[in-house]
């Protein structure tokens, strides 16, 4: 009996294991997934264009949501909120490049997000 219990929490060990595993790959797939994924925006927040064939979606840094900021590359949630404590605060964007003013955001990550949004 006793190596028949022993056996059971090997067992139940080794399923744990496996599905720590399984649902830590799940994560990061989903990960890369919403990551690349369209976010959805009332009609009047964005505008599209073309860009190597295909339709891509602006996002407009004056009415952006934290979700629809998350989704740029290389823009968390934290940086997401930044920028809008930097819209409230010292009212709508002008160009562009005035996301740079705000706290974490460099030259780096306005060269990768540059093509993505817009000022209105």
């Amino acid at each position: 009996m006793k190596k028949l219990a022993k056996r059971y929490y090997v067992l139940i060990f080794l399923l744990a294991l496996v599905s720590g595993v399984v649902l830590r790959s799940l994560e990061t797939a989903s990960f890369k997934i919403v990551r690349s994924s369209t976010v959805f925006a009332p009609e009047s927040e964005v505008v599209t264009y073309e860009q190597s064939g295909e339709k891509a979606e602006k996002i407009n840094l004056n009415e952006a949501s934290a979700y629809e900021l998350d989704s740029l590359y290389g823009i968390g949630e934290g940086l997401a909120e930044r920028i809008i404590d930097y819209r409230r605060k010292n009212g709508n964007f002008e160009a562009i490049q005035d996301i740079m003013k705000v706290s974490g955001i460099g030259e780096k990550t306005y060269n990768e997000i540059k093509n993505h949004i817009y000022v209105e």
